[in-house]
């Protein structure tokens, strides 16, 4: 970033200050007794850094976000601790800290077992005393249920006591969505229609690269025969209608026919044909899997990725998302708005974060294919926002809130090719696509100049993120740092490879552990199924691992790795507290804690280069990456909270601030 972060804050601060000033009434049109509601518009930009926008409109670069500026207010605003996205979208959707709506992070675990699990969802299988058995078939007469473990009450949910309508699209932190009679649909946080988020497959001509393990996802040989067509296949999700041990996936095949000629594949499947070029990402092809023959099947859909035909053949299939036309799961409210908007926009995007980082990690994807298929789902964005605009503006009253994921996904992997400080920096690759994180800034601000050309003035418009990015440069191998300092145990007395902590811990020896990317968990007698550290040894501990943290230097270069260790209950309401690590480690910019150590692993080393496309983030210490908040009216505050969104909201329809929202209004 060419603006260090204490110009910012001088700067936006001066900007701030000069709007803090005291509404006048016409504001307060439906508060203060009008007739009827106003108009809001909130448009969630996940992971706009305030330093960046600054950046760029100071070069003329977000001419739309700089005429927002100019109209009301333009600063930086305190993140979430930690500030990641569910938990982030979750103090925004309250109006409260982590404490209040129960999710500090991507990953929490089960206390008893140790076993990591995904926060924002449970589900709860179907009893099996409601099963029928036929032949080789179960059929559940009950069936399971995912429950959303985000607590405390959604600020659409007042809004809706006050006949306030409201559409919320793709607010992260609402799957499975929470019952109401507002339009609402799940983004971040919905699960493809295999286990978990899905995986992708890739299909090659190259041997070579047909035999490498791209777990947990595919790869397959692509056999070209002489009249050109391969055969392939897509595995569906597990068929627990059957009575077997393995729980088969129903396979659906297709067959590709190829053209080197032209450069195009045709793709059939299930009487559908499907015609690409090459480097060209197809339109969304629905698939029905069959569970029981004739009978019962599950809908699913896919994107197709002709990636080379040349030299090579490489195709892309998408990971198997939920139709949102003929949705296999519950992804909206009412059940009937997710089949609105495939009728009116086409089918969409429906799995948690859409852009296949992985496929970019892993290889299979160049920096130029991903690019591809970001630019195709921020498109796919745009034009759902547009009818989305359209229906808000043809109403009287009302409240959008609409989320755009491109800018986050973007930076996580775009950082390196401007960062040459980065231990990833390909100057290659950066001289090809060094443009690209800057042009999505462009491409948002875009978005806000059709919106601002379209919207009357009495329209109350709000741009946010959640966050802000930092680069990720070196990873923090949390559990490894607690080993070497005595506080986890292993049954090895050297650290010589990599180890997963659930298998080589020795927990009778060990006082704490990590897991998650900011979470670290004392093992406490009567909570952790193999406890040792007693109630009144907590605090001291506590104290002390947070001490050690923040003195601990990279032996590299000297730096601060954790520059705060925040003890949780000094941070949150009482409400979920349990729920939460005992301590949040908030990394250095430049740090991170690694995927390997959130997920339970033990490393030889300490700290280490970060080799990854994902080169950007923000799952470190909140104050390293405030978000943004732009609004074309004025704010009583010079640094605003993310808990401050839903009072500011709720007041402006004339709501009082309900006492579970710890945020108070900005006007």
């Amino acid at each position: 970033m060419t603006m260090k972060r204490r110009e910012f804050i001088k700067n936006t601060g001066l900007l701030a200050a000069a709007s803090a000033v005291t509404l006048s009434g016409p504001f307060f049109n439906f508060a203060s007794g009008g007739s009827k509601p106003g108009k809001m518009i909130v448009l969630g930009f996940d992971g706009m850094d305030p330093a960046i926008v600054n950046r760029l409109m100071q070069e003329g670069q977000l001419p739309n976000m700089q005429k927002l500026a100019q109209m009301g207010t333009f600063t930086m605003m305190r993140s979430s601790i930690p500030p990641q996205s569910p938990v982030a979208w979750g103090s925004f959707i309250t109006g409260s800290d982590p404490g209040v709506h129960g999710i500090y992070d991507f990953l929490t675990r089960d206390p008893k077992t140790y076993t990591p699990k995904f926060s924002q969802a449970d589900t709860i299988p179907a009893d099996p005393a409601w099963t029928l058995k036929l032949g080789k078939y179960r059929l559940p007469l009950k069936s399971s249920e995912v429950i959303l473990k985000r607590e405390g009450k959604a600020f659409w949910d007042y809004l809706e006591e006050r006949d306030v309508e409201a559409t919320i699209f793709k607010i992260p932190n609402n799957y499975p969505p929470s019952k109401s009679k507002q339009r609402t649909i799940s983004g971040m946080g919905t699960p493809g229609l295999q286990d978990g988020y899905g995986f992708y497959t890739i299909y090659t001509s190259d041997e070579q690269e047909s035999m490498k393990d791209i777990s947990p996802n595919y790869m397959y040989y692509a056999y070209i025969d002489e009249n050109n067509t391969m055969k392939g296949e897509i595995e569906g999700p597990v068929n627990d209608l059957v009575k077997d041990p393995d729980h088969p996936k129903p396979i659906v095949p297709f067959r590709v026919y190829v053209d080197y000629k032209h450069k195009t594949a045709r793709i059939d499947i299930q009487d559908k044909e499907i015609l690409i070029s090459e480097g060209e990402y197809s339109q969304w092809v629905e698939i029905d899997f069959p569970l029981i023959g004739g009978i019962s099947s599950v809908t699913g859909m896919v994107k197709f990725y002709l990636l080379e035909l040349g030299q090579k053949f490489r195709l892309y299939i998408s990971p198997i998302h939920i139709s949102p036309a003929n949705p296999a799961m519950t992804i909206s409210t009412p059940s009937s708005y997710s089949k609105e908007l495939a009728e009116k926009n086409g089918l969409f995007h429906t799995i948690n974060l859409p852009a296949d980082t992985h496929a970019l990690s892993k290889g299979a994807f160049t920096v130029e294919n991903f690019i591809v298929q970001s630019m195709s789902v921020f498109a796919e964005s745009k034009k759902i926002f547009h009818y989305e605009l359209e229906r808000f503006l043809s109403r009287k009253s009302g409240f959008l809130f609409f989320y755009f994921s491109s800018l986050d996904q973007g930076q996580h992997m775009f950082w390196a090719l401007k960062d040459k400080e980065h231990p990833y920096y390909h100057p290659d690759e950066a001289l090809k696509c060094g443009y690209i994180n800057d042009e999505l800034y462009r491409e948002h601000d875009r978005v806000l100049g059709d919106l601002l050309k379209k919207t009357p003035p009495d329209v109350k418009l709000i741009v946010m993120s959640d966050h802000g990015f930092a680069p990720y440069r070196r990873e923090f191998h949390l559990n490894t740092w607690l080993f070497n300092e005595g506080y986890l145990k292993l049954q090895v007395d050297k650290l010589d490879s990599e180890l997963s902590m659930f298998e080589y811990v020795d927990w009778e020896s060990s006082r704490a552990y990590g897991l998650g990317l900011n979470g670290l968990y004392l093992n406490l007698a009567g909570r952790e199924g193999q406890g040792i550290v007693k109630s009144q040894e907590k605090r001291k501990l506590l104290e002390e691992i947070k001490a050690k943290l923040e003195q601990f230097r990279d032996p590299k270069n000297g730096l601060q790795v954790v520059t705060e260790a925040y003890i949780s209950e000094e941070h949150y309401s009482k409400d979920f507290l349990d729920r939460a690590p005992d301590i949040i480690v908030g990394c250095n910019s430049g740090y991170r804690i690694s995927g390997a150590s959130a997920l339970g692993t033990v490393n030889p080393q300490t700290v280490a280069d970060n080799m990854d496309w994902w080169s950007g983030d923000h799952c470190m210490n909140p104050r390293h990456v405030p978000a943004s908040f732009l609004a074309n009216f004025k704010i009583n505050k010079q640094v605003p909270d993310i808990t401050d969104m839903a009072p500011t909201i709720l007041k402006y329809y004339g709501i009082e601030n309900p006492p579970t929202m710890r945020g108070k209004a900005l006007i």
